[in-house]
């Protein structure tokens, strides 16, 4: 099955709602899809042989069917962006036609990472693997990845130990960027809306993602660090709502929505996800 599809005619009610092929996700992943990158007004971002998002390069493959009546628009499942182009039409059109729906090209992509991003079932898919931002890198080229490669120490020779020392060193990595990065999102977080955390925590909590002290100081799980960044700025903004609402009480919870338009769909991949983790 296509993962999606969209028409020139289409492309404005498709960001809102389903429309069987052409969008298959529903509204609330819509919503949670922006927080997974900045926004971008995709300026800058195309060219005539593939665009950015985010930090990924997507392939554009631009192909003629005669058949076709309109500009139409496919992210393929190799993560090559398929624009077809109708009789009549040019590649000039065609890139115009993608600038402008850069903003359904990006959640479709978002979308098929998040797919991805799912821990596998069998364990042993996991072997020489670590958890990071909702994905799985290898462990060894942890020190590849541009979000690391600060927080990794290299050794004198190459390392030969065991899979536990080589899990405990990912972990010691991860807690290294934790410390940095959880704390700035936090102030980050709490500047757009309103709050004013005492201080910001980072500590290794088996049973929680997070607290918030009566003082105003907040304290999380370094394993956030792990999961999606929607999932992660949901429970950053929970703590932060605790501090003018200490309780879970109806008025915590309103103000939580109007935080974190995200929320339900956070809760619901904590739910299915959370306790694998933490």
């Amino acid at each position: 099955m296509k993962l999606g599809t969209i028409s020139q005619e289409l492309c404005t009610s498709a960001l809102l709602q389903s429309q069987g092929d052409i969008l298959n996700l529903p509204r609330v992943q819509l919503d949670f899809l922006d927080t997974l990158l900045e926004a971008d007004s995709g300026k800058n971002a195309i060219s005539d042989t593939g665009l950015v998002v985010g930090q990924s390069r997507l392939p554009l493959e631009c192909v003629r069917n005669k058949r076709a009546k309109r500009y139409i628009i496919r992210l393929l499942p190799e993560r090559v962006l398929r624009v077809t182009i109708p009789r009549g039409g040019s590649r000039k059109e065609a890139l115009r036609f993608v600038s402008e729906n850069y903003a359904w090209v990006e959640k479709q992509f978002l979308s098929l990472r998040l797919r991805g991003s799912l821990l596998p079932d069998d364990t042993s898919q996991a072997t020489g693997t670590v958890l990071f931002r909702g994905r799985r890198i290898p462990i060894r080229s942890m020190s590849q990845d541009g979000a690391l490669a600060d927080f990794c120490i290299q050794p004198a020779s190459p390392p030969s130990v065991t899979g536990g020392k080589v899990c405990s060193t990912a972990e010691d990595i991860l807690r290294r960027l934790a410390k940095v990065e959880l704390p700035k999102t936090t102030f980050r977080l709490a500047k757009r809306h309103g709050f004013t955390p005492l201080r910001v925590g980072v500590r290794n909590q088996k049973t929680r993602w997070g607290s918030c002290s009566s003082t105003g100081a907040i304290s999380l799980n370094w394993r956030l660090v792990q999961i999606p960044a929607f999932v992660r700025e949901y429970v950053i903004l929970h703590e932060l709502v605790h501090l003018d609402h200490l309780d879970h009480s109806t008025r915590f919870w309103e103000r939580l929505a109007k935080a974190c338009a995200n929320h339900k769909a956070a809760e619901a991949w904590l739910k299915l996800r959370g306790n694998t983790i933490c």
